[in-house]
């Protein structure tokens, strides 16, 4: 499994040393990628990724970025190329791997973000273009789109997909496989639910992102997953698996994600250990079946109150 290394963290929890050692650390285990955007911490992200670049070479690393409607108020050309070049400015870099663009805009036409992007692509400043939230009718939109004018190509997608929020399994990847689109899954771990971090749903977020994030507790603070959680919690503990290590081992071994198409999961880390330990459950193979059984019985608990795989930016 390709795995990606997410930098949500880097300038909010993570700085200079850290970062500079997880990324290390990363790079040594054999993985190459890594996912920042535009607004992650309001350039923070961007700016450790290239003190990291500094110190290691950008030849070591594929590095994808995002362009985000949130940072501009709309998503069209002028906002993508003010975004861009300020990220490979922060970065220090002439170019990246992949430009995403980050969220649908409703109320601006995207074919003004594509042709921008077409420049980009045509100058070299980025080899890939990817959607990221955008839902399977407009990805197919886009896709004809770019196809029918000669632009750049959408041949990556990043979103949300979990054991307990598995929507993106029906129409997306149908549309993801009829146009050749690699899928990146971010959030494998619930936001962190999918951990031994949080107790019950009465206690309410007492820690972590649950408390300064309100588009987290509006995702995944629900009794219905409380309960489905609690599904698996018991299956570890008798197989004696830690939670986290079973979602990633769920995402590598269980979930729509391929190696033939390319896929790749974003991880994300806060502390050194967290990386080795994701890292070496990634090695532990498929799960016990009275795992796998209780991801299935818990994802038809949560069901109705999972999120969408998409998300518009509402302005």
């Amino acid at each position: 499994m390709n795995l990606i290394l997410g930098t949500m963290t880097f300038g909010e929890q993570l700085f200079e040393d850290d970062v500079s050692e997880i990324v290390k650390n990363f790079l040594d285990s054999g993985y190459r990628e890594i996912d920042t955007a535009y607004v992650y911490n309001e350039g923070r992200s961007e700016e450790l990724i290239g003190m990291c670049l500094k110190q290691l070479g950008p030849d070591k690393v594929k590095i994808a970025t995002k362009a985000n409607p949130r940072a501009t108020g709309r998503l069209d050309g002028d906002a993508v190329r003010l975004q861009f070049m300020k990220s490979l400015e922060r970065m220090g870099v002439d170019s990246v791997d992949i430009l995403y663009l980050h969220f649908p805009d409703r109320n601006t036409p995207i074919e003004s973000a594509l042709e921008a992007c077409d420049e980009f692509h045509k100058q070299g400043k980025l080899k890939e273009l990817g959607l990221s939230n955008f839902p399977a009718w407009l990805v197919s939109y886009v896709y004809h789109i770019c196809k029918e004018r000669e632009w750049v190509l959408p041949t990556v997608y990043e979103g949300l997909y979990n054991p307990l929020s598995r929507k993106a399994e029906n129409e997306l990847n149908e549309a993801l496989n009829a146009y050749h689109i690699r899928f990146h899954a971010y959030n494998p771990l619930a936001g962190g639910m999918l951990t031994n971090k949080y107790g019950s749903f009465a206690d309410g977020p007492t820690k972590g992102r649950f408390t300064y994030r309100p588009n987290y507790q509006n995702r995944y603070w629900k009794q219905s997953y409380f309960d489905g959680i609690g599904l698996v919690k018991e299956a570890c503990r008798k197989e004696d698996v830690d939670i986290a290590a079973a979602a990633y081992r769920w995402m590598a071994y269980h979930s729509m994600l391929s190696g033939e198409r390319g896929d790749g999961l974003i991880a994300g880390f806060s502390r050194m250990s967290q990386l080795q330990q994701n890292l070496a459950a990634l090695q532990q193979g498929p799960l016990p079946e009275r795992i796998l059984s209780a991801f299935s019985e818990a994802w038809k608990l949560c069901k109705h109150d999972a999120p969408e795989y998409f998300k518009y930016y509402q302005g």
